[in-house]
């Protein structure tokens, strides 16, 4: 492992990922599915809101092409207009929108919850009560103007409205079998979320019981941090609070 990385998007560059075929050869109006969008590595964030953070770490190493956002509290209309402003991703456009089906995300159904335990309150159910759930996914392809060390030259965002612990046990643990590359882990106090993401909660509890664990790990507290991971401590953190942690016994930063 390299040390001494000036950032942590440096850090991560030793990993780079090449970008999937499906993505580098995208036109408008392809066919896509849902398991091209899960086929490499998968960032994750549940109750994203609009935080650009996941991606810009993620998109200056190229250590992963695919996001996926996933909040309740994010209507569509709004979020589609946020993502038209010129400053939204900086220096990308989109050059393509997939919507998708339940069926598309999840074709053989849900699976029932294999863990015991209980959420700390009772779920309230979204935000935006009269908001029709929604998933789609963004194309992402770098403006003229910006070189080769700015950034990939492509990505694809996935927004997905829904909860994003039961999304994780749903997609990860039990659809693909596989855990995102990097996931953004915080919890928001009075954010709305009926149980804590981090250390001790419900998602704690699916991580462990099903083994699905993240190689890394980027978090704004370490008493919330995962069982299993350590800080990399000789990275500044992220925001002046974020510190990465990586996934112990990891080697060579294959998946």
């Amino acid at each position: 492992m390299e040390k001494n990385n000036k950032d942590i998007s440096s850090y991560l560059s030793q990993f780079k990922e090449e970008m999937p075929v499906w993505l580098w050869k995208h036109e408008k109006g392809m066919p896509v599915t849902f398991s091209d969008i899960m086929e490499g590595r998968v960032a994750y964030y549940p109750g994203s809101g609009y935080d650009g953070t996941l991606i810009k770490v993620g998109n200056k190493s190229r250590a992963v092409h695919s996001y996926l956002y996933v909040d309740y509290g994010v209507g569509k209309e709004e979020l589609i207009n946020h993502l038209a402003e010129p400053t939204s991703i900086y220096g990308y456009h989109s050059i393509s929108r997939i919507e998708w089906s339940e069926k598309d995300i999840l074709p053989n159904g849900q699976y029932p919850l294999n863990v015991n335990k209980r959420p700390q309150t009772p779920f309230r159910g979204p935000f935006k009560a009269d908001e029709k759930p929604y998933c789609f996914t963004e194309i992402m392809e770098r403006d003229p103007d910006k070189g080769e060390d700015f950034g990939a030259k492509r990505f694809a965002v996935t927004f997905l409205f829904a909860d994003g612990i039961a999304t994780y046990y749903q997609l990860f643990c039990m659809e693909y079998k596989k855990a995102p590359w990097i996931f953004l882990l915080q919890d928001h106090g009075f954010g709305g979320n009926y149980d804590k993401f981090g250390k001790g909660g419900l998602l704690d509890a699916i991580i462990t019981r099903n083994d699905i664990r993240p190689q890394f790990v980027i978090c704004d507290s370490e008493k919330g941090i995962w069982e299993g991971y350590k800080e990399l401590t000789e990275l500044p953190p992220i925001n002046d609070s974020r510190r990465i942690y990586q996934k112990m016994n990891h080697k060579n930063g294959q998946q």
